[in-house]
């Protein structure tokens, strides 16, 4: 088999090429089955590129549809491939398993005909992917030695010619406490020669009781709920190579407001890291007293730079809002360039003629003149000032004030002046012409938060979105109690913090917790005019066994560096805070415009001063109040700051990143523009899998390597550590007697194909590439 092209033929890991005849050969290597052909096997050749000579085949389609039942998942694959060289491939199918004892049975088909397949162990098949990885001379296989597989009798694959390989298996899904977690093999794909041509993953979870947390840490997948029990689950992607398995968690249960927890210490001298999940489904109560409506006030910018498309979108979405209040919510609707007028002097009742008087208001809305928005924020916090509870204010602004007030400390003094108890401000910017400093100043006040909607995208879009959220039912002024062993004080650093809890908005929440032991959450909060309590026990242990919870701490570092930017932005520039801010990058390699500086290959990971120096001259952009770098800037610190997954090694987003490409487990394009200088990942997949070899920022299994010399080395490695390294040859005897001793995590730093320079426990070791 081509070296390097193993793991694009094993399934979810690519299929193992072999041998015909002593003349079934393509450009390249491949690998035997028959131990006694081996000694035939001509020696290998470097790894091929897309686009080179000797790749043997393209993925067309890899679609993987899932029905879980409570723990029981009935999985049905199939994939396409097109045979690329003049040759026919005699091929094997295999399977590595998820983990241990996890299916029960696979059947095997090939364009319609079943083959016939066998259950391996996990001591027989470490013989043969040991067996594989030596011949072949490729490590792409390495991190599954120690796991079972599935393999099919070898079958043709004519020249030129497609072929559809599907399988169906059934998967016993590994549970803890009430949350259970589905594990797809697909990270080994990482490794094939191209990339695959269209990904699709989709599922249906259901469950007897109640369906709870429904999440996903590894990919960006839709989530559409069915009732109360059925949850469907949706992942596409074209020209895609797969950087993880695939992974679905949820928790079942019969409460109003479900939690689970995920925790991570992997060192148990050292902080340990949990997620908190929670997710609300509070019954949506029908007719009742004005106590169990909303109180909303739409703001709508009218100024001239909404003529056109934006306020066709405008008027559109606040049509649709105000067309979703029901009799028992009150509102107004505010509309602002020069002057501020309004629909009525106070909050309404949403009874049909005042929604039919708001809707024909909207409509008659005109673009012109400049932008106050001080008149428009005291009028908004004025009418919210009267109500009984509760008030959501829905601001929209595509624009710097330019009339009234237009300093924005003073903008901010006279809204937290004005501020009335429970109010909650929730920002539209519209375009690079908006004062994100602004806004985000008073999301800060305000205990609300700020989207941002680049130019040319859908603002009616924004706005439903925003309604959905806020329009359902809430568990206000919510408050979060964590004891444990009884005692307070041993988590902290809390992420998102929250102020208020919608019925259906899931909410994650990461933290780290000092002292181990039981744990008790009470969840408190004010729900339609009745204090509320929620209460949820669970274990945060003193060590956690195995790395593949590693995405609680990435997750909270991610978390961290967004808190960090929004600390320094809103109030100046610390010390501390930009050392935390160069250490967590480092270590996680989550690059920010601020610390981009450490993907280059020149820049000594352990020069703090230097480090020092950079980052604070890139810091002073934070400065800017409007324009594109400004909007950038703040759009990536909100993403970090509410990011659902970790985000990846390289660049985390940032100057002229497209909003949806922050990392929720895409590979989407990015750049940063720090000082001048970029760095950045090709947008192109074809183009980011052939230099994938040369990234200079890679996370390879709970650790972030940077490419120095042309050799990945571990960010948590001293120059000390790196120069005293012991080095293994790739391949050799020394080189698998260490796989033995590692767990399923700790493999994969053996199966990269460049030079990699890892610290495991106590020692450092240097990986040397083989030399053929």
């Amino acid at each position: 088999m081509l070296r390097g092209c193993m793991t694009a033929l094993v399934f979810l890991g690519g299929l193992i090429a072999v041998m015909a005849s002593s003349t079934a050969f393509a450009q390249g290597v491949l690998v035997a089955s028959q131990p006694e052909l081996a000694h035939r096997l001509p020696r290998p050749i470097p790894r091929p590129r897309p686009g080179e000579p000797g790749v043997l085949y393209d993925i067309a389609r890899l679609e993987i549809d899932a029905s879980i039942r409570n723990q029981v998942a009935e999985v049905q694959v199939g994939q396409t491939f097109k045979n690329r060289t003049s040759r026919t491939l005699q091929v094997r199918f295999v399977f590595p398993l998820p983990y241990q004892g996890a299916i029960d049975q696979m059947t095997f088909m090939v364009d319609g005909q079943e083959l016939e397949g066998r259950l391996l162990e996990a001591d027989k098949a470490r013989e043969i992917y040991q067996s594989y990885v030596r011949r072949s001379r490729d490590p792409a296989l390495v991190q599954w030695i120690g796991t079972g597989m599935f393999q099919t009798e070898v079958f043709p694959v004519p020249p030129g010619a497609e072929r559809t390989v599907s399988l169906r298996y059934t998967q016993l899904c590994r549970r803890r406490g009430r949350l259970s977690d589905w594990l797809l093999p697909l990270s080994p794909a990482k490794y094939t020669c191209t990339p695959i041509g269209k990904l699709a993953i989709r599922g249906r979870v259901r469950s007897d009781s109640n369906l709870g947390n429904v999440y996903s840490p590894s990919h960006d997948v839709e989530i559409d709920r069915d009732g109360q029990h059925v949850a469907r689950f949706e992942f596409i992607a074209k020209n895609h190579v797969p950087d993880s398995d695939f992974r679905l968690m949820w928790d079942t249960g019969d409460d109003a407001v479900q939690m689970s927890l995920v925790p991570y210490r992997p060192d148990p001298n050292q902080d340990g890291y949990f997620m908190l999940m929670i997710q609300p489904q509070f019954p949506d109560p029908s007719g009742g007293s004005d106590k169990a409506g909303k109180n909303v006030v739409l703001v709508l910018d009218r100024s001239g730079s909404m003529r056109g498309e934006k306020i066709d979108q405008a008027r559109r979405a606040a049509r649709r809002v105000v067309e979703r209040f029901r009799r028992r919510d009150k509102f107004n609707v505010i509309t602002y360039d020069s002057k501020v007028e309004t629909l009525r002097s106070d909050l309404s009742g949403a009874d049909k003629a005042t929604r039919t008087d708001a809707i024909e208001y909207i409509d008659s809305m005109l673009a012109g003149g400049s932008t106050n928005i001080d008149g428009a924020l005291s009028q908004a916090l004025q009418i919210a000032s009267q109500a009984d509870g509760p008030v959501y204010v829905m601001f929209m602004t595509d624009g710097q004030p330019t009339v009234g007030e237009k300093n924005t400390m003073k903008i901010v003094a006279n809204a937290q002046d004005a501020l009335h108890e429970g109010t909650r401000l929730f920002s539209l910017g519209v375009g690079h012409d908006v004062n994100s400093r602004l806004l985000d100043k008073l999301a800060s006040i305000c205990l609300g938060q700020t989207s941002y909607v680049r130019p040319g995208a859908a603002l009616d879009d924004a706005i439903e979105a925003l309604w959905s959220r806020i329009g359902a039912p809430a568990l206000t002024d919510a408050k979060l109690k964590i004891l444990v062993d009884g005692k307070e004080g041993r988590t902290r650093q809390l992420y998102p913090e929250m102020y208020d809890l919608f019925s259906g908005d899931q909410l994650v929440i990461v933290g780290r917790y000092r002292k181990p032991g039981g744990v008790k959450i009470e969840l408190s909060g004010d729900y339609l005019g009745k204090q509320q309590s929620f209460r949820f026990e669970d274990e945060l242990p003193r060590q956690t066994g195995s790395g593949k919870d590693v995405f609680v701490e990435r997750l909270w570092a991610t978390r961290r560096i967004g808190q960090i930017i929004d600390e320094i932005d809103l109030h100046g520039e610390d010390d501390e805070l930009v050392d935390e801010l160069i250490v967590l990058s480092k270590r996680h390699g989550i690059l920010t415009p601020y610390t981009a500086y450490l993907a280059e290959e020149q820049t000594d990971l352990d020069d703090m001063r230097r480090g020092r120096q950079v980052a604070r001259s890139q810091l002073r952009s934070l400065g800017l109040e409007a324009g594109e770098e400004a909007f950038e800037q703040r759009a990536l610190k909100g993403q970090l700051k509410l990011a659902d997954r970790a985000a990846p090694a390289g660049a985390a987003g940032g100057i002229n990143a497209p909003m949806d490409s922050f990392s929720l487990g895409g590979n989407r394009g990015i750049a940063i523009r720090a000082g001048g200088r970029a760095l950045a990942t090709p947008s192109d997949e074809r183009e980011s899998l052939q230099r994938r070899s040369s990234e200079p920022v890679r996370r390879i299994g709970s650790k972030t390597f940077f490419l120095r010399s042309g050799r990945y080395i571990d960010s948590e490695a001293t120059a000390k550590q790196v120069e005293s390294a012991i080095e293994i040859a790739q391949f050799s005897d020394a080189y698998f007697d260490l796989l033995e001793e590692l767990d399923e995590t700790d493999k994969a730093y053996l199966a990269e194909d460049r030079e990699v320079v890892v610290r495991l426990g106590n020692q450092t070791y240097r990986i040397m590439k083989s030399e053929h």
